[in-house]
């Protein structure tokens, strides 16, 4: 079966959501890092390039779960 591209970004971000839900589940519940990622994710709405949107996606609701984690 072959995912397409817009299959395989959702593929990475539900991931990265787990793994993220993992190493932020002593201070954020499971729906704040939810809302850390699909926040993130929405910022590259309308982006035509995609390859490396899961990277950043990560990369930007990490960021905020440790500033609001201080």
């Amino acid at each position: 079966m072959d995912i397409d591209v817009a299959g395989r970004e959702l593929l990475a971000v539900d991931e990265l959501e787990a793994r993220l839900a993992g190493a932020f589940a002593l201070s954020h519940s499971a729906e704040r890092v939810r809302s850390a990622v699909v926040a993130a994710h929405h910022r590259f709405d309308g982006r035509p390039i995609r390859d490396f949107v899961p990277i950043f996606v990560e990369r930007i609701a990490r960021a905020d779960l440790r500033r609001s984690a201080s």
